[in-house]
């Protein structure tokens, strides 16, 4: 994988949101260490959370964090810069007070290679999945994660977000990975830019001033859409939900937008790389359901198989159909934070993703989302990220809804409170 050339640090405004902090630092050749899919998140909510990219051997963007300068519960500020202190402000969700600025570790890249590998799998199995992920995938994973999938490829990439089209292709489904390579581990013959594209700063400037529509507030620009709710809307798959349902049917529509999301990562990737090659590759984000569990690396293909059987069933109903492939990706967790949902080491974590226009109703799609839980946490032991949706339990008067108080004084250890506590 690639080498870290050097490290440097830059003290940022934490309101500011991840695509204005890129379109600073790109240009002079440096990158945050892990990053999300896309430009979206103001970073004070970010490090007050367990956001993460796809880095195989990253870990949450708040362990990048070496100073903060913040507002407590009485109003005092202060800057925060001895770690005994960070590691309770960061992904305290805001229970300490308000983080006004960050100080982040950025890394050199002289080279930066986006990309995707697609492939339809032999046959659904894990030794087909671990075979993708080790070689196609060129994942920076260590040696003998797993047994499965065969010998380690050339560990080349040290970034990868992976999406399965369980919803079109059953036990034969497509599987593409966007990944990265930087520095000594790109490609010689790579046929796209690896370096700034010499218009890079007119393409940050034409998104920002690009006109977008929003139903509840008009038209505007995308940075004024994008400081409001992180991401403009778009269509789903370009087309009208409601008059496709009325017209088509679910079946086909869902196998229609989960078919358009594999597609399209390719063209994204090639776009951002063309006009800004900055590891990003969204730049826009519909309004889907997401959520999401860190789960020990050995029950990955596991965890992947019960979305496959739930997704498959839900094709046969028509209160809800799943419409978006199953998403995951690797993370190597530090020991930065006291709130941390999972210990220190490498996790894998795993997204159940759908849009709720092919539920019957709410309650549909989170009996679904609630059975993918049940298995993902309480048999394989996985835990939550606390920035999606979770804790889907079912209340007095019998509807199911997410972020129950039961299942959130799971989440955490005894030891985990009490240090916090006592701290706060």
């Amino acid at each position: 994988a690639e080498h870290i050339e050097s490290v440097r640090l830059q003290t940022l405004q934490a309101n500011l949101r991840q695509g204005r902090w890129v379109q600073k630092v790109r240009p002079l050749g440096f990158f945050p260490p892990a990053q999300t899919a896309g430009y979206f998140f103001q970073l004070g909510g970010i490090v007050a959370n367990s956001v993460h990219g796809g880095g195989y051997q990253r870990g949450f963007l708040h362990s990048y964090v070496t100073r903060m300068r913040v507002m407590k519960y009485d109003g005092t500020i202060e800057v925060i810069d001895q770690e005994a202190d960070l590691r309770y402000w960061r992904n305290s969700f805001g229970l300490l007070g308000i983080i006004l600025g960050l100080e982040f570790e950025l890394e050199t890249r002289d080279q930066l290679q986006m990309y995707s590998v697609k492939r339809r799998l032999d046959d659904w199995s894990a030794e087909s999945f671990w075979g993708f992920v080790k070689r196609e995938a060129e994942a920076d994973l260590e040696p003998g994660v797993v047994k499965e999938g065969g010998r380690q490829g050339a560990r080349a990439s040290f970034s990868g977000e992976f999406f399965v089209d369980f919803v079109n292709g059953g036990s034969r489904p497509e599987m593409i990975v966007y990944a990265q390579k930087a520095n000594q581990s790109v490609d010689v013959d790579f046929p796209g830019p690896l370096t700034l594209p010499p218009r890079a700063a007119a393409a940050y400037a034409q998104l920002a001033a690009r006109r977008v529509d929003d139903e509840l507030h008009g038209r505007m620009s995308y940075g004024e859409a994008a400081r409001r709710d992180g991401a403009p809307p778009i269509e789903v798959a370009n087309v009208d939900v409601n008059e496709m349902l009325s017209n088509l049917g679910g079946l086909w529509l869902a196998r229609l937008m989960s078919e358009e999301a594999i597609n399209n990562i390719p063209r994204l990737a090639r776009q951002l790389r063309q006009q800004v090659n900055d590891g990003f590759f969204l730049t826009e984000s519909p309004a889907a359901l997401a959520s999401a569990y860190f789960i020990r690396p050995e029950a990955a293909f596991e965890a992947m198989d019960y979305l496959r059987l739930v997704q498959e069933a839900s094709l046969r109903h028509e209160e809800f159909m799943w419409n978006l492939p199953g998403e995951f990706r690797f993370i190597t967790v530090q020991d930065s934070a006291v709130l941390q949902p999972v210990p220190p080491g490498l996790w894998f974590n795993a997204q159940q993703i759908s849009f709720a226009e092919l539920a019957k109703n709410d309650q549909a799609w989170k009996r679904d989302f609630k059975k993918v839980e049940d298995y993902w946490v309480g048999h394989l032991g996985g835990k939550p990220h606390m920035g999606k949706l979770w804790g889907f339990a079912e209340t007095p008067k019998g509807t199911i809804e997410p972020f129950s108080d039961s299942f959130s004084c799971t989440i955490y250890t005894k030891e985990q409170k009490a240090s916090f506590d006592a701290y706060r």
